[in-house]
């Protein structure tokens, strides 16, 4: 069933989508020195995504996205682990700090890059991810749809166990919910 879509709405929330992932990038980088961070960042980021699935449709957004977001979450959280075990290889403690500072980067001036920097990385995306992943499957319930596809029911989900949450289809087919 398709509901109507507001143009308006739509059009605000695209050009919404661009200025939120500007102030998450700039909180991302300002975190380091001032308020601010991977997790912060993060969850602006996750919310543009939330706001354009909410104004093209949960559909569309997995055409867009291409990548289950729980995906992302594990890049990120490989990211935040290799940043702390980096160190190690050259035998110093778990997570050290190696710190570098750039002179006259465009559009930032001077920036500091270093571990703590490549591990907030790792955060933003396990931020996106979770969020994305706990958001998109509660819409698709609320609208009726199976929380998760038949493929994606497997990686979350025992064998042995009925399924998490039955579509409209299965119900109709007399699956059982206990």
């Amino acid at each position: 069933m398709s509901q109507p879509r507001s143009y308006i709405f739509t059009a605000v929330v695209r050009f919404a989508f661009f200025i939120i992932n500007v102030f998450a990038i700039c909180l991302f980088f300002r975190g380091h020195n001032l308020p601010g961070g991977g997790f912060i960042a993060g969850l602006a980021s996750a919310t543009s995504l939330i706001l354009l699935s909410l104004a093209i449709g949960i559909e569309e957004m997995s055409r867009i996205m291409r990548v289950d977001p729980v995906k992302i979450a594990a890049i990120g959280m490989l990211i935040a682990i290799g940043s702390g075990v980096a160190p190690m290889l050259f035998h110093y403690p778990f997570l050290t700090q190696f710190n570098w500072h750039l002179h006259d980067v465009p559009l930032f001036g001077e920036l500091h890059v270093g571990m703590p920097m490549i591990f907030d990385l790792g955060v933003y995306l396990v931020v996106i991810g979770i969020c994305c992943k706990i958001i998109f499957v509660l819409t698709q319930s609320m609208h009726g749809h199976a929380g998760l596809v038949a493929e994606g029911e497997r990686p979350y989900s025992s064998p042995v166990e009925d399924p998490i949450d039955l579509g409209p289809e299965q119900e109709k087919e007399g699956g059982d919910a206990n």
